[in-house]
């Protein structure tokens, strides 16, 4: 069965059958069985039409066999098919890859006879029902009606692809015809913002495998390059099953259509049907939408194909298939409801960049570059570059310039440039306030203290406000997401309430520390709103901050202009305040390098703020002595403008003088 000549004799013995010798289907196949004589180990006296009703004959010893029909057979026996499953396939195989059967198959053209009549006589299968045979179902064999009304059979794209593989192309014949085969290089420690998710992910695929469920889909979705594809590879080497990527090609190896993709995921799960276990990847499920969008509204614009076969094919796949996304806001909620589970990836956060960069520098083996950490700390993102920045500094032979092929890259997507500061030292002891900073930072970084604490800030400006936010969430391992009135504010009605949730939505989905600074614009005093729009946002605010369950932050230079229910919704409240004499010698000798004089002493009402002016204008001015820098310092604390101070029964105390006894933390 494995030799063109097999399928050629089989052919001909059923031509004959139906067409006597002198007939013209009859004499065409007595001339072309002469012509090719030799090809049957035969001379052309000895072809006669008894030897065409003989059928085939045992191959000559020392024939080698057919390598697309001993591919073709391998297959039908990984496939389990039955007898007439691998008779078709065999014989659509040898029609289009054998010359003598393909040859054979011309004339049949030609002479206008009935190809399906025949086929079904050397398979065994009935005619009406060689259309629902399972190599035509797994689009191995292609079937269709010319434009004559004659039907023709041929190999499918996936099938044929499979034929023309090298043999070290593929670890099996299935793996050929499902995917490339995934490899997994990372465990699931190295996903700790997904460990929940991943958790519940291994459950559902576990029982599904076990159980054989249907329509089971996991959604993994977020920024490229972000992990979404090694977490997927992760999960099914947890499990310890095979995972295939489908559709990353066209038949030709080039860029695969819409058309393309979902043809070689019906194909997978049609060979999974019989054969069981394994997971299969869709990577960038973009492909599958087109140039979808969804209106306000919940209308759909542009969408690519049938809406209705894609819902069937997402609740009938019989195995677990993951699908990855870098963006589901066009997707039609009538898809995404029928995921089973939807994971969201974001960047690392800053309690996880060391060890990620850690881990890539080892892979690549190139030493950690710590600029590149730091570049990761002002832009999340870098995170998704390490690889690419790693490994091109290892070909460069510089492990320091890591940062800078980051950076570069980091600028085209940016479109502007990011420079790679390191984090500034900063000694929390110089923070001045009405409560002990670093006592109450220690307790709220203690590894059994609760998450969901706020924490308002107020003081004049300078007094180090957004540096206690900065520090406490260096002291959580969070990542600090920062967000000003212009962040958030919009002139259209409804967009700053928007904003407001958004912030929120992502710190709580990145694990992240959430700071609004000058929060006074945003929590003004809602007694004297004019607009409907001032009181909502304020709130807004006011209802996220009551339930949000990470840490939360806000700074103002104006306590007396916040709305007074916001008072209640803060955990702590801390009044920033100006140095006294202890810590003005100590932020001297930090920002200057050096002793402070003692007529430091005599300059009262300093700031951080003052002193970290007074240090940026000596990087420009070169050495300043003592005198000079004493001189800078009260120039700064003049210019300082006064606090407005509220007048009337109602009124805020002043700030208490510098050297006031700070309240102990309970």
């Amino acid at each position: 069965m494995l030799h063109d000549s097999h399928w050629a004799r089989a052919l001909a013995r059923a031509i004959a059958l139906d067409h006597p010798g002198r007939s013209k289907a009859g004499r065409a196949l007595f001339g072309w069985a002469r012509t090719r004589a030799s090809q049957f180990g035969m001379i052309e006296k000895e072809i006669d039409r008894a030897m065409l009703l003989a059928g085939p004959q045992v191959a000559p010893e020392g024939a080698v066999e057919e390598d697309s029909l001993v591919k073709a057979n391998r297959l039908a026996d990984a496939l389990d098919l039955a007898a007439e499953e691998r008779a078709l396939l065999l014989l659509a195989t040898a029609m289009e890859r054998g010359p003598l059967t393909r040859s054979l198959a011309k004339l049949v053209e030609s002479e206008a006879l009935d190809m399906e009549a025949l086929v079904s006589a050397l398979t065994g299968f009935a005619p009406h029902a060689i259309r629902g045979a399972e190599v035509v179902r797994l689009d191995l064999v292609a079937r269709w009606t010319s434009k004559e009304g004659k039907v023709e059979f041929g190999l499918c794209w996936s099938f044929e692809r499979l034929l023309d593989a090298r043999p070290e192309q593929h670890d099996s014949l299935i793996d050929g015809l499902l995917g490339r085969r995934q490899t997994a290089r990372h465990a699931l420690a190295a996903f700790p913002a997904q460990q929940h998710d991943a958790e519940l992910a291994l459950a559902l695929l576990g029982g599904a495998l076990a159980n054989g469920a249907r329509g089971i889909n996991i959604l993994i979705h977020g920024p490229p390059g972000t992990g979404k594809t090694e977490l997927a590879r992760t999960l099914a080497a947890t499990l310890g099953e095979p995972l295939h990527a489908v559709g990353e090609a066209d038949s030709d190896g080039e860029e695969p259509s819409r058309f393309d993709r979902l043809a070689a995921l019906r194909l997978a799960l049609r060979t999974l049907e019989k054969r069981g276990r394994a997971l299969l990847l869709f990577d960038e499920m973009e492909d599958m939408l087109g140039d979808t969008r969804i209106e306000q509204g919940g209308r759909v614009r542009k969408r690519a194909g049938s809406k209705l076969f894609v819902n069937r094919l997402i609740e009938d796949n019989v195995v677990p298939v993951i699908w990855t996304s870098n963006c589901i806001a066009d997707l039609d909620p009538a898809i995404l409801r029928r995921f089973s589970l939807s994971i969201r990836m974001d960047f690392p956060g800053q309690g996880h960049s060391p060890a990620m960069l850690a881990r890539v520098s080892a892979e690549e083996q190139v030493a950690v570059d710590p600029a590149l950490q730091a570049l990761a700390v002002r832009a999340p993102e870098t995170a998704s570059l390490f690889r690419v920045a790693a490994r091109a500094a290892a070909l460069a032979g510089d492990p320091e310039a890591a940062n800078r092929f980051a950076g570069s890259i980091l600028g085209a997507m940016r479109g502007e440039a990011v420079e790679a500061r390191a984090p500034r030292a900063f000694d929390e002891s110089l923070l001045a306030a009405d409560t002990d900073l670093p006592a109450l930072f220690a307790r709220l970084a203690g590894a059994d203290a609760p998450a969901d604490f706020s924490l308002l800030l107020t003081g004049p400006p300078g007094t180090g406000k957004t540096e206690a936010v900065q520090a406490l969430a260096r002291r959580l391992g969070r990542p600090l997401h920062v967000k000003r009135a212009s962040d958030l504010m919009s002139k259209w009605v409804g967009e700053t309430e928007k904003a407001i949730a958004t912030a929120f939505a992502d710190a709580k989905r990145q694990g992240a520390m959430l700071f609004f600074d000058e929060v006074d614009s945003l929590l003004a005093d809602r007694g004297g709103a004019t607009r409907g729009w001032e009181v909502s946002q304020v709130n807004e605010l006011l209802t996220w901050m009551e339930d949000h369950p990470l840490p939360f932050a806000a700074a103002t230079n104006h306590a007396a202009k916040l709305d007074p229910a916001s008072a209640r919704r803060f955990v702590f409240k801390v009044e920033m305040r100006w140095l006294d004499e202890a810590r003005a010698r100590r932020a001297f000798a930090h920002f200057f390098g050096r002793e402070a004089p003692g007529t430091l002493d005599r300059l009262d009402g300093l700031t951080l703020g003052d002193f970290a002016v007074v240090a940026r204008q000596a990087r420009f001015l070169g050495t300043l002595d003592d005198a000079a820098l004493l001189d800078r310092l009260r120039r700064e604390r003049a210019a300082r403008p006064a606090m407005p101070q509220a007048i009337g029964f109602g009124a805020v105390p002043a700030l208490a003088p510098p050297g006031r006894e700070e309240t102990p933390v309970a």
